[in-house]
């Protein structure tokens, strides 16, 4: 402060820099060490001022990156303490984490630091006790010629079961799955009008509707829509204003996920017993118009620059969704997706690449009920950052602790860790500020390194489990499989006409973005209607359970049998579509893959059971096309 102040005071009287005379025996502003780099030369008898000017910007940076000097009127660069809550609230702990819900929250630097502990020491013994009996067949073992051991891990692999199945349903507009969604789940009632009074249309037409979501969706402008479609630009116009906005899509998002929750085959697709895994992971889009959230980024957009849409993938269903800056790191919203999840579906476990590892996660998600299981992608090298309750040398196998957990320091910064956690919940500012200020600045050092020291626990325990676990790992990386899926439909969605986000204003943007993932979610859903149709057909028919277990392999993210391009009539969209007739179609192309698999004759003739009475192909095909529909 002393080095700004000088320039401040030197500026404000209306001097140029050249005027400022700066001795080198300034010790108490500069450092002396740094004296001779801010001469031009040794004899000089002054420091030069504009290496001195450049020298205090370097200085403020710094500071400013480290946390150590604030500017409270930004919301990224204020004091943390302006994020966190009151420290008299904390005494108020009990109650306040009981109206939200989260139970653990008062006992967690007492009870839950036990449990924790407790967990991690049982999963040191677990572990290397099944390595050391070889009862671990996920855990490969080699000698290396020069005599030294190295591990690896193995992978439960099913074979790619063939997703070829939509293919042979009947072509089906985009436009008509969307209406034929929106008006079975009921989406359209979500669009209110921006004025909740003084305006003569409350409701909006739905085909209008229709429209500016697929030309938010696909990038292009309502004018656009209106030379490719049977619709006025006017109206369409009016509907994008009045109707869409960022809000109103989260809201239709949320049905259209609550509708896929409902469904009967929904929990078949949890690939954990009793618990649901989501997946969140971003995508790379470019964009045509500089805002303050676009940025450039070499790796994924060379010499363009563009925004990442940040998801969070939950059995196939997008239930959040947020839009990030190349430049931000997607650790630090990972929290926030979580905890602002709105839909019906709740979340378990949590998994993501590591862009979504920092020192913070395991301990934040934990404190409301979320299990933090990232897919690492190097273990045996995150073996190597292993830490135990007990003193290393305890450990003689291939697996050793780096370090020993300090427990007092967790316990003795109780308060403060109660303080994050209650700010978190209570949302007194974003949670990814908390947790990036948290995880870079040097304010609270204490603090810090409590929440650290918690955060090695789970991490510990994590690794462990995913060395000792074979299941775990791959429902991991099914789960991440999921997502890419994902992020080829959100993709094959954008560049259908342009990839490119062409947004002046990042709540431009933001629309766009939640108006593909509903598109997105639009036809996960009537993919899932129709495979929940085939499953209650093979429930009641008494199907296998082998049978069944393959057949809810088959993907709800398929995008072969729709049409995207062409001209869009939507006057003529009735969004009437036979799921009955589609589900019968479906149903023969199952039957030949499994006759063609050859299955066990049990199998075989279980699913002919469920399917004795499909009639021909052609003629299913002939009323779809036909338009004789029927819900």
């Amino acid at each position: 402060m002393e080095l700004i102040n000088l320039l401040k005071k030197h500026y404000n009287s209306g001097k140029n820099p050249s005027t400022l005379k700066l001795a080198d025996d300034l010790g108490f502003t500069i450092p002396r060490k740094m004296v001779k780099y801010l001469k031009r030369k040794p004899t000089d008898e002054h420091v030069d001022p504009y290496l001195f000017e450049f020298f205090v910007y370097q200085k403020i940076y710094h500071q400013i990156d480290r946390g150590r000097l604030c500017c409270n009127d930004s919301v990224s660069y204020s004091d943390i303490d302006n994020d966190l809550i009151d420290d008299a609230l904390v005494d108020n702990v009990e109650k306040i984490a009981d109206e939200f819900g989260y139970p653990k929250i008062p006992i967690y630097c007492e009870k839950r630091l036990d449990d924790a502990i407790k967990a991690l020491d049982e999963a040191w013994d677990r572990t290397t006790e099944n390595i050391r009996l070889n009862q671990n067949f996920g855990f490969n073992l080699k000698t290396t010629k020069s005599g030294q051991q190295q591990w690896s891990l193995l992978y439960d692999s099913n074979e790619k079961l063939d997703d070829t199945f939509f293919k042979a349903l009947p072509k089906v507009e985009i436009a008509d799955v969307v209406m034929f969604a929106g008006d079975l789940i009921g989406m359209w009632k979500g669009f209110t009008h921006i004025k909740d009074r003084y305006t003569k249309r409350k409701k909006p037409v739905v085909l209008a509707v229709n429209a500016c979501l697929l030309s938010e969706a696909f990038g292009f402008t309502a004018s656009k829509m209106a030379d490719m479609s049977d619709l006025n630009f006017k109206l369409l116009h009016t509907t994008r204003e009045n109707f869409i906005r960022v809000d109103t899509l989260c809201t239709v998002n949320d049905l259209v996920s609550n509708h896929i929750h409902s469904l009967s085959i929904f929990k078949l697709w949890n690939l954990l017993e009793d618990k649901l895994l989501a997946d969140a992971d971003g995508q790379k889009f470019a964009t045509s118009n500089n805002t303050i959230q676009s940025r450039y980024s070499k790796k994924y957009l060379g010499k363009g620059r563009g925004i990442s849409l940040y998801t969070l993938i939950a059995n196939f269903v997008a239930v959040n969704a947020k839009n990030i800056g190349l430049n931000e790191y997607e650790g630090h919203y990972l929290y926030d997706m979580i905890y602002s999840n709105k839909t019906d579906i709740d979340i378990n476990m949590v998994t993501g690449d590591n862009h979504s590892l920092n020192k913070l996660n395991f301990v934040a998600l934990d404190a409301i009920n979320v299990d933090y299981v990232p897919s690492i992608k190097n273990v045996r090298e995150a073996a190597d950052d292993l830490y135990s309750v007990k003193s290393p040398d305890s450990y003689t196998g291939l697996l050793r602790p780096k370090g020993k957990i300090n427990i007092d320091r967790i316990r003795s910064q109780k308060r403060g860790v109660l303080r994050v956690l209650l700010s978190l919940i209570m949302q007194e500012n974003t949670q990814s500020s908390i947790i990036r200020k948290l995880s870079s600045h040097a304010r609270y050092a204490r603090l810090k390194a409590a929440l650290f020291e918690y955060n090695k626990i789970f991490k510990t325990t994590h690794v462990l489990n995913l060395i000792d676990d074979m299941q775990l790992r791959k429902a991991i990386r099914t789960a991440r499989n999921r997502t890419e899926a994902y992020h080829q439909l959100q993709g094959i969605i954008r560049k259908t006409y342009s990839s490119v986000f062409k947004g002046k204003r990042i709540v431009d943007n933001r629309v766009s973005a939640h108006a593909a993932r509903l598109i997105a979610n639009c036809i996960i859903a009537y993919n899932s209607i129709i495979l929940n149709a085939v499953y209650e057909k093979m429930l009641a028919n008494g199907a296998a359970q082998e049978v069944i277990d393959e057949f809810t392999r088959i993907s709800p993210i398929a995008w072969t049998h729709l049409l995207f391009t062409g001209r869009y009539s939507f006057k003529k969209i009735a969004g009437n579509i036979d799921v009955e007739a589609m589900a019968q179609i479906l149903e023969q192309n199952i039957q030949l893959y499994f006759v063609n698999k050859n299955q066990s004759k049990n199998s075989e003739s279980s699913l002919l059971g469920v399917l004795r009475h499909t009639p021909d192909r052609g003629s299913i095909i002939s009323r779809v096309k036909n338009n004789k529909y029927a819900h």
